[in-house]
């Protein structure tokens, strides 16, 4: 664990085949993803949904940091500015995988699901495959709402060095990530319930909750000192 987080991936004991998709959804035409979201098949759903609005909140977040460096305004804020520049790309990197992510964890539970049960040894090996493929897909979007959480605090010294002109960025920011938080938050509760192990699946809500409040507190800072600029 790390950070607060649950890390890693479980393996499924019966290592089911999952088909993989040629083009990793953050390399995909913007249209070709969005039909993708729209289609009638279980991923990629909110779950990937959640780490997108992430990247794009980060992005922002990156945007408006960048256009508060070299302001005389900030001169006195220059190095912190460059230090947050720092940070919020190494974790725009970390998130830009996590959709692709999210879907695979799933799919390892469609597959699962898919195991033959016809007797008592199969329906075991069955249920194992589900178990451990459903500790997996909980455990992706935890990371995502954690990544988040670290983009927030990364974010939190050098609001106040951004300009009204781009105030609106930084709010667009604030609320897409407030909905990647919302999103990867629902999918860990989500999962969750699905746990035999109701004593790893209530650590992990535990944990995913202290995430969000503390998510939510950044967002709602965030979204006052958006509100004071604009009145």
């Amino acid at each position: 664990m790390e950070g607060g987080c649950a890390r890693g991936n479980a393996a499924l004991a019966a290592e089911p085949v999952v088909a993989e998709t040629l083009v990793a959804m953050i390399d995909q035409p913007f249209q070709q993803l969005i039909a993708s979201l729209a289609a009638r098949t279980p991923t990629p759903g909110g779950g990937a949904a959640a780490a997108l609005a992430a990247c794009m909140g980060t992005a922002l977040f990156l945007m408006v940091v960048r256009f508060s460096r070299g302001k005389k305004a900030n001169a006195a804020r220059e190095r912190d500015l460059a230090q947050v520049e720092g940070l919020l790309q190494g974790q725009l990197q970390r998130l830009l995988p996590m959709a692709e992510r999210d879907c695979k964890s799933f799919d390892l539970v469609s597959a699962a699901y898919g195991m033959p049960k016809a007797d008592a040894a199969q329906g075991a090996r069955r249920e194992r495959a589900v178990q451990e493929a459903m500790v997996g897909a909980m455990v992706v979007p935890e990371e995502t709402l954690c990544m988040v959480r670290d983009v927030f605090q990364a974010m939190s010294g050098v609001v106040a060095c951004v300009g009204k002109n781009i105030v609106s960025d930084l709010a667009t920011g604030n609320a897409l990530l407030g909905a990647a938080a919302e999103g990867a938050h629902l999918n860990v509760r989500l999962n969750a319930t699905w746990l035999k192990n109701r004593d790893l699946a209530g650590k992990a809500l535990d944990r995913a909750r202290a995430v969000r409040h503390e998510v939510e507190a950044q967002q709602s800072a965030i979204a006052a000192m958006v509100e004071k600029m604009l009145a």
